[in-house]
C-alpha cells in the first residue's frame, strides 16, 4: 500500500499535550461498562434514643421524689409523727436522701448526653446510675435501719424498682443494628 501525501498524518498536538509516555487515563466506568451506584447510608430513626431520654428524665424525677417518701416501715407503724423519709431519720437527724437526689441528677445528665448524640457515654452513665439506685436502696435498708428492721418503706422500694427499670430500659432500647465487629469485641 502506497501512502500519498494527501492523507492526513495522525499525531498528538504539540501545544501543551503530554508526551506519549506520560499520558494519564482516568477510569470513568468499572469493568462491564456500568458506573457504580453511590450507596447512601440509610438515615436511622432517633425514636429509640428519644424514648430512652424520656424514660431517663422521668426516672430521675421519680428517684428524686422517692427521697421524700418513707424509707422504713417502723416510723409509720410506731408513730406517724416519727415517719422517716430519706431526708429525716426517725430520731430527727438528717437522712441520706441527698444520695438519691445526686443519682437522680446523674440519670438526668445521662438522658441529656444521649439527647446530644453521645449515646455510648450516656448509656454507661445511665447504667451506673441505675445500679447506684439499686445498691443505695439495699445498703440504706441493710445498714441504716438499726435494730428496728420491720421492712423497707415505699421510698426504698421505689428507688430499687427505678434502678432496675433504668438498667433494663438501657439494654432494651440499645442500638438497633449491631455490627459484627461489635459482637466479637470482648467488652
Amino acid at each position: 500500500m502506497v501512502m500519498s501525501n494527501d492523507e492526513p498524518q495522525w499525531a498528538l498536538p504539540e501545544s501543551g499535550a503530554p508526551s506519549r509516555g506520560s499520558q494519564q487515563f482516568v477510569a470513568s466506568m468499572s469493568l462491564g461498562g456500568v458506573t457504580p451506584e453511590v450507596v447512601e447510608p440509610a438515615r436511622t430513626s432517633d425514636f429509640r434514643e428519644l424514648l430512652l431520654v424520656a424514660l431517663l428524665l422521668v426516672a430521675s424525677l421519680v428517684a428524686g421524689a422517692a427521697s421524700l417518701m418513707s424509707w422504713r416501715d417502723y416510723g409509720i407503724r410506731l408513730d406517724p409523727s416519727v415517719a422517716e423519709s430519706g431526708w429525716v431519720q426517725a430520731d430527727g437527724s438528717i437522712g441520706r436522701g441527698w444520695a438519691a437526689v445526686a443519682i437522680a441528677v446523674v440519670l438526668a445528665v445521662a438522658g441529656i448526653l444521649i439527647a446530644v448524640h453521645h449515646q455510648e457515654v450516656g448509656r454507661r452513665v445511665a447504667v451506673a446510675g441505675g445500679i447506684g439506685l439499686v445498691m443505695m436502696s439495699i445498703v440504706e435498708f441493710g445498714l441504716g435501719a438499726g435494730k428496728l428492721l420491720t421492712g423497707p418503706g415505699n421510698g426504698l422500694w421505689v428507688e430499687m424498682v427505678v434502678g432496675v427499670l433504668v438498667v433494663i430500659a438501657v439494654g432494651v432500647l440499645g442500638p438497633a443494628d449491631v455490627s459484627e465487629a461489635d459482637e466479637s469485641s470482648p467488652l
